[in-house]
């Protein structure tokens, strides 16, 4: 997969390292009050829903006075905007820092920001539930965060058709995703399903082994040497 903008506030890790922009729950005192909001809605939409959760219980797992709530967001509606655009944020950082020490091949690259991906969602199984509950319940966000991955992604698929590593006769934003495709039901199925289980290596390889299989580079074509 190809390499992604910096955002977030992640340090270091890759792969199956935790990173700290990567680490919910409920955060501690010395956090910011809109952190410590943050962290509270992210767990609750993920347990409870969009709808099950009032912005007095965000409060009461933020340890935070309800009527502080507005001095950070406006609604609910605006803390989950910015609870889908945090969990983007933090999935593009550790796909970039992954990146960052892979291989310089295009399947090492690949390897590199699925396990980067299925690790967070192990660490943070409920981010799946959010993000598609944000397709009814704030479209142009759903939307958005999908633009925001993928826009990535094809920028590094077309790097890598320029470097003859995938056929360049596919378009780059097909091709992206795909990739987003195949991490998201890979991710729910192993890491979402299994309550918060890490996705086996085997399975990426077979993932991995189908991108090989369908994305190779056309040979270069036969030379002829005259006699």
């Amino acid at each position: 997969m190809p390499l992604l903008a910096r955002a977030g506030s992640a340090r270091t890790g890759v792969g199956g390292v935790t990173l700290s922009a990567n680490r919910r729950g409920t955060p501690g005192p010395d956090v910011p009050p809109s952190q410590r909001l943050l962290g509270a809605a992210e767990e609750l939409f993920g347990e409870r829903s969009y709808w099950r959760t009032t912005v007095a219980d965000i409060c009461a797992r933020a340890g935070i006075a309800t009527g502080s709530f507005y001095a950070h967001f406006d609604s609910k509606a605006e803390i989950f905007t910015a609870v889908v655009r945090q969990i983007n944020a933090d999935l593009r950082t550790a796909i970039r820092i992954a990146i960052e020490a892979a291989g310089e091949g295009q399947r090492e690259r690949e390897r590199a920001s699925f396990r980067a991906f299925f690790t967070l969602l192990s660490q943070r199984p409920w981010i799946d539930r959010i993000v598609r509950e944000a397709e009814f319940v704030a479209p142009a966000v759903f939307r958005e965060y999908y633009e925001h991955l993928t826009r990535g992604y094809a920028r590094g698929v077309r790097h890598a058709q320029l470097n003859r590593e995938v056929d360049a006769r596919y378009d780059p934003e097909v091709i992206a995703y795909i990739y987003t495709g195949i991490g998201n039901f890979i991710g729910m199925r192993w890491a979402d399903w299994t309550a918060g289980s890490q996705v086996p290596d085997d399975v990426v390889d077979d993932v991995l082994e189908v991108l090989r299989r369908g994305l190779p580079p056309l040979a270069p074509p036969a030379q002829h040497v005259s006699s």
